[in-house]
This record gives structure tokens, C-alpha cells and sequence, in this order.
């Protein structure tokens, strides 16, 4: 039922759309550009070669930034109007309690949870391995060379993956980024059994994330938050047992939140 009601659901395709949109036009301002003069990149008397799909790439490329640094900071919103944002509404309109009567309560908080974080996690990752499909069609899939000015240098996350087995490094990242929507979608969910407006559901997990973020920074903890954890160019050390905890913790306290709301609504009805 839910899974259905995803596909049918204007508001996930105009998440998926935004995210589109932003890969896109990062797609169009430097992969055509390098597609249409792949030579352009070799420079006989340095260390070069030929442009590559991994140099254009949304999560790799150079300048301009703007294009992934949005992303990443919007992804929150993405994450959550993909799906998530639907339990404020079913509440809204009586859904719910006509749903009580045919089935289990907990089936539909817990299957809300489940396809909230699937959708958030599709709607997010999707645009991504879209411009890297983009630009593999377009650019020879020459593999990172550690003498030349690629990204992630030595002490980024998975940096040796990178330089080994490129593939496996963005599909390694897109998988991070995945994982990493349930605790946006978790926000959101535990914030639509008390808030009543849309607006608010989606934009919250946003704004706790952004200032998070800014807090982070100003503390000198840039890797604590999901935006520099996100960036597959960071350059600042990262390890993937840090990030992997991180995110553990982070996806248990606030699924535990969210079902042990659920489990208090049902001892009060």
C-alpha cells in the first residue's frame, strides 16, 4: 500500500525533480563542456590524461561548487518530501483512523517508517547515479591517477577505494548517502505525530541539520556533519568507522523515538 502510494505521489517525483534538475544542470555546465573536448584534458608535458566521466562526475568535479554544495545542504528536504511528509496529512485528513479499522496500527507506522526512508533514500541518491550514468556515457571511464589534482586526496574517506576501484568508491558514497536519509525521514516522522503543517514537517529536519552544521564548524568538528560527510571531494580526514557509528546512532535514537511514540499513542487510545 504504501509503496504504491510513492509512485503515485506528486510530491516524490517533485523531490526527485529538484534533485534532477541541480545534477543536471551541473551535467550540462561541465560534463558536456569536457565531453565535447576530451583531448583538451591531456597536457603532454605534465602528469594528465584525457577527460574523464570521474572528473565531470556531480560528486568529483571541480568548480563550480555551487551546484553540489545546494545539494547537499537541501538533501534533508528531498529526503523528507519524498514520502515522510504524508503521515502529517494522513493525520490531517482522517486516513489514518479509517486505516485503524482494516488493519494494525503499529503495520502502518512501521511500514510508514520502512518506505519513508526508501523513498527519502531514492529521491536523494537517485539524481546522483543518474549524472554519474550521464557522464559515463559521454567521457572515457579513465580511473584516477593519485599524482594528479583528483579528489578526495589521501586522508579523505575511501580515498585508497578511489584510486583502486572507482566504481566501487561512488557506489560506496551513494550507499552512505542512502543510509544517512533515514535519520532526515526519522526527524520528520517523529515531528508529524505533534505538527500539524506540512511546511514545518519538511522544513525542520533542514533547518536542525544547517545549524547543526554551522555548530559543527565553529566547534572545529567539520566531520560530524552530514553535509562535509556527503562530499566526496572533502579533503579532510575521515573515517569510515567514525562516520559508520555516526550514523548508527544517530538512524537508532530516532527510530527509537519515533515507535516509542507510536507505542505511547497506543497506550493512550
Amino acid at each position: 500500500m504504501e509503496f504504491k502510494r510513492v509512485f503515485h505521489s506528486k510530491m516524490f517525483y517533485l523531490s526527485l525533480g529538484i534533485g534532477l534538475l541541480i545534477t543536471t544542470l551541473q551535467w550540462i555546465e561541465v560534463g558536456l563542456p569536457m565531453a565535447a573536448n576530451i583531448v583538451d584534458g591531456y597536457i603532454p608535458s605534465e602528469v594528465s590524461t584525457p577527460y574523464s566521466a570521474f572528473e565531470s562526475f556531480f560528486g568529483l568535479a571541480g568548480p563550480p561548487l555551487v551546484y553540489r554544495q545546494i545539494y547537499y545542504t537541501i538533501a534533508p528536504i528531498l529526503a523528507v518530501m519524498a514520502h515522510a511528509v504524508t503521515l502529517c496529512g494522513d493525520k490531517a485528513s482522517g486516513y489514518v483512523k479509517n486505516l485503524y479499522i482494516r488493519s494494525k496500527r503499529q503495520d502502518y507506522y512501521t511500514a510508514k517508517y520502512i518506505v519513508s526512508g526508501i523513498a527519502g533514500g531514492i529521491a536523494v541518491t537517485a539524481p546522483i547515479a543518474a549524472n554519474f550514468l550521464w557522464n559515463l556515457m559521454m567521457l572515457p571511464a579513465i580511473e584516477p591517477m593519485a599524482s594528479m589534482a583528483i579528489y578526495p586526496y589521501g586522508i579523505g574517506l575511501w580515498s585508497d577505494v578511489l584510486y583502486t576501484n572507482p566504481y566501487l568508491f561512488v557506489l560506496l558514497y551513494i550507499l552512505l548517502i542512502f543510509f544517512y536519509q533515514f535519520i532526515f525521514v526519522n526527524v520528520a516522522l517523529i515531528l508529524s505525530r505533534r505538527v500539524t503543517n506540512r511546511f514545518l514537517v519538511v522544513i525542520l529536519p533542514f533547518l536542525l541539520n544547517y545549524f547543526f552544521h554551522m555548530l559543527v564548524v565553529n566547534i572545529r568538528k567539520y566531520r560530524l556533519s552530514p553535509i562535509v560527510i556527503f562530499d566526496m571531494t572533502n579533503i579532510r580526514s575521515l573515517e569510515f568507522r567514525e562516520v559508520f557509528a555516526e550514523g548508527v546512532l544517530l538512524v537508532a535514537v530516532t527510530s527509537l523515538l519515533y515507535f516509542w511514540h507510536v507505542k505511547k499513542d497506543e497506550a493512550l487510545s
